[in-house]
């Protein structure tokens, strides 16, 4: 049978990818200590930038993958039960000083410090790391962004914002942030689909003043006693790999990706 008549055509060649990605991947890890210790710092601009390389293809296979992932078969089944808040002020903490390497002043607000809700806490890392990058890429240098968490009657309202350029222009097409030709895609279509799997929907508004905000409203699904225990997508699209550096790693600077930073 000629392989455009296969109908798995799809999953053969993301398995191939995946499998070229993880011996790149050993081979930057084996190379780099020999090359520090023959060559010494100077070489270190062009391991960081083969590093970068590697976690920008992951996200984009990772990406991929999921989407690609029936409705039946993504990981995204929400049987545990999280602090949101918490979550939130995690992960803003860690992005603070990432965006500072980008020279973008990130914030994070919230109106309750303990929000529990049930979910998956991978996937809304994910979906708020998708949304970060694209708000950081949009700010610019100088710019600021920045996460707020409320609560709307019996929903969680997540807001990730930036003071960049705002939405396209209404007559643009209607999926123009889709598919800009920045790669905001298949991150933004992960993250609708995330907030999708937790019942919730993803809008995009433009500020009044100038910027874009990515507005996620989530229901609140108070967990049992029983639950209270830390939700696992039994899937890592990162292989094990810093979430915050492949999520971000197509606007961080190289610099991130240094072999020290990496250690």
């Amino acid at each position: 049978m000629a392989l455009e008549e296969r109908g798995d055509l799809g999953p053969l060649l993301l398995e191939q990818l995946r499998e070229q990605m993880n011996n790149l991947s050993a081979s930057i890890q084996l190379l780099s200590p020999v090359v520090r210790e023959k060559g010494g710092e100077k070489y270190d601009p062009y391991l960081a930038i083969l590093n970068q390389s590697l976690y920008r293809i992951m996200r984009m296979l990772g990406n991929v993958e999921f989407l690609q992932l029936e409705e039946g078969d993504r990981p995204d089944r929400l049987q545990g039960s999280l602090d949101l808040a918490g979550l939130c002020r995690e992960l803003a903490a860690q992005v603070t000083p990432l965006a500072e390497l980008v020279g973008v002043s990130f914030s994070y607000e919230e109106e309750k410090g303990s929000l529990l809700t049930r979910g998956d806490s991978r996937l809304l890392r994910r979906m708020l790391l998708e949304l970060i990058s694209n708000a950081l890429k949009a700010a610019g240098e100088g710019g600021r962004t920045g996460l707020r968490l409320a609560v709307r009657q019996d929903r969680a309202v997540l807001t990730v914002w930036d003071d960049g350029p705002g939405l396209p222009p209404p007559d643009s097409e209607p999926a123009g942030l889709l598919d800009r030709p920045s790669g905001l895609g298949l991150g933004l279509r992960v993250a609708r689909r995330a907030a999708e799997a937790h019942g919730g929907a993803l809008v995009f508004e433009q500020r009044e003043d100038r910027g874009c905000r990515a507005v996620v409203s989530l229901p609140i699904r108070t967990p049992g006693q029983a639950e209270l225990r830390t939700p696992s997508m039994g899937w890592d699209p990162a292989g094990g790999f810093s979430d915050l550096l492949v999520e971000l790693a197509s606007v961080l600077p190289y610099q991130a990706f240094l072999p020290g930073e990496l250690e």
